[in-house]
């Protein structure tokens, strides 16, 4: 990998904070899973929330998310989603034909186009449940008021906390920050409009690693555009071509270069380390690239070509 490369302009971040979020976003998957979980450090869990996964004519109810609630500062809070782990969330990944975002109250003009699959997460019920997702993140506010939320989540988990987060800055406007890790675009051009034109940049931040397809879904030819600001690393499996799309894409991994790189000027770091996903991989992470993010769902058949021109 060239090292000459100049990083990109990007937000600095609070190293204890997304930290602490990657760390919650972790727990949603084990929480999903059924193992013990970490909470962040200063973090207590205190409540959970689930979703709808529909496929084809039937579904289920899956756990979804985690509570955090501060031990020192009781009226902050973290919200947490998981990622895609079952078969049937990646059926759901996959549904990017878009419909309306409809906020839990009040309105917004035109309505953002969403991935249906995302949304229907976010938005669907089904067999028995007595609330959506949405509905249960709405109840969760009340029960809590919250006096500062983070709102997180990794892969799947970003996406759907993306739409929380538009639909919060509409509905019940209170003070809350989305960083979020490795994040699908979740819609068109009227979401990034609507997205972004309600939430600050400073509000809502995309952690990614540049070598990471999934941050490039869907393809371009699809109409769907990124939302907030983004802050970029660069981490890849040592000596492979082979793209090792779990290892590029671990919320594990993603957060083991930032426990590195949040704590320098500036926040990177050039560095080894053990593969989460296969240990018997090493990871090399450097300085991210300048210029803009590659279309990679584009360029699938050819990657190695188009990795190989720009190392």
């Amino acid at each position: 990998m060239n090292q000459s490369l100049s990083t990109p302009t990007q937000p600095t971040l609070d190293d204890s904070l997304t930290i602490a979020l990657a760390i919650a976003s972790k727990a949603a998957y084990d929480y999903y899973s059924g193992t013990p979980f970490t909470s962040p450090q200063g973090y207590d869990q205190i409540d959970a929330w689930t979703g709808w996964d529909a496929f084809l004519f039937t579904g289920s109810e899956e756990k979804y998310g985690l509570v955090f609630q501060s031990i020192l500062d009781p009226g902050t809070f973290i919200f947490a989603f998981r990622g895609t782990d079952s078969d049937m969330d990646a059926y759901e990944d996959v549904h990017f034909l878009t419909e309306d975002f409809v906020p839990s109250r009040g309105g917004i003009i035109p309505a953002p186009r969403v991935a249906s699959g995302f949304y229907g997460i976010y938005d669907g019920r089904g067999d028995g449940m007595s609330q959506s997702m949405r509905e249960q993140l709405f109840s969760l506010i009340d029960q809590y008021q919250p006096q500062q939320l983070y709102v997180t989540g990794h892969s799947l988990g970003a996406a759907l906390s993306q739409l929380f987060s538009l639909d919060l800055a509409i509905s019940q406007p209170i003070a809350s920050t989305n960083i979020n890790f490795s994040s699908p675009m979740v819609g068109v051009d009227s979401w990034q409009a609507a997205y972004n034109g309600m939430i600050p940049a400073s509000g809502s931040i995309r952690v990614y690693n540049y070598w990471d397809y999934v941050p490039s879904l869907p393809p371009s030819d699809v109409g769907y555009a990124a939302v907030g600001s983004g802050f970029r690393t660069a981490f890849y499996v040592q000596g492979e071509w082979y793209p090792h799309v779990l290892s590029r894409h671990s919320i594990v991994n993603l957060t083991t270069v930032l426990s590195h790189a949040l704590t320098q000027s500036p926040q990177q770091w050039a560095g080894t380390f053990a593969d989460y996903v296969d240990a018997s991989l090493t990871m090399v992470s450097t300085a991210p690239p300048m210029g803009a993010d590659v279309p990679w769902a584009d360029r699938v058949g050819g990657y190695m070509a188009s990795e190989s021109a720009l190392r």
